[in-house]
């Protein structure tokens, strides 16, 4: 009886490891759409044309506002982050340019994948130097040197591409209606745990 028990104990403890093992290993799901409602710590989700997903939130949750800008807002000096697509010619093209407030420079800083888009990438940095025309936006758009610790990358910025503004924030944003594009865990039915939320303000849609 000793032993059955012993046996017992061990074979709990190995699937016990291996449930926790295979929620660290669980790889991060990104879901964008308007909030349905919003009730305690957790809120439902409804992505484009999507399945409503239930969405927590707990004290390890980063919460980060945002706001509409424009390509003119793109001066040199700012901290930038982009998604972008590589080119072949080595450049970047950039599917949307997010403009950090200097309290939050250094943010994710460095040049890594983006999954969320096929072949993505993201890159956040300062801006060094911006080519186009002067005080204008040319229809060719900006290109941007970024330099970040270990490097830098040239980026083009087509006119037309979504730039925004970044902002501390926090879950009282959180609204029925609102705007938001979510990082997270998922569990097997289906609901995400979210390591990071970005909530659009007045109106504003995250566009990545």
């Amino acid at each position: 009886m000793r032993r059955l028990f012993a046996s017992f104990r061990f074979s709990f403890l190995f699937l016990s490891v291996l449930a926790v093992s295979a929620q660290a290993d669980s790889p991060p799901v990104h879901v964008r759409g308007a909030i349905q409602s919003v009730a305690g710590g957790s809120f439902t989700l409804a992505p484009s044309g999507g399945t409503a997903v239930p969405v927590t939130w707990n004290a390890q949750t980063k919460f980060t506002s945002l706001e509409t800008a424009q390509i003119a807002d793109i001066t040199p000096g700012l901290f930038v982050g982009t998604a972008a697509i590589p080119q072949p010619d080595g450049t970047l093209k950039a599917l949307e340019v997010h403009i950090f407030p200097e309290a939050m420079r250094g943010t994710g800083e460095g040049y890594r994948p983006f999954p969320q888009v096929a072949q993505g990438t993201m890159t956040n940095a300062t801006i060094t130097n911006i080519a186009g025309t002067e005080g204008a936006v040319t229809d060719n758009g900006l290109t941007l040197t970024l330099k970040y610790k270990d490097g830098q990358q040239t980026v083009t910025v087509p006119k037309g591409t979504p730039v925004v503004l970044l902002g501390q924030g926090d879950a009282s944003m959180l609204k029925p209606q609102a705007k938001v594009s979510v990082t997270g865990t998922k569990d097997a039915g289906g609901a995400v745990t979210a390591t990071r939320i970005l909530v659009g303000l007045d109106g504003a849609t995250p566009p990545i």
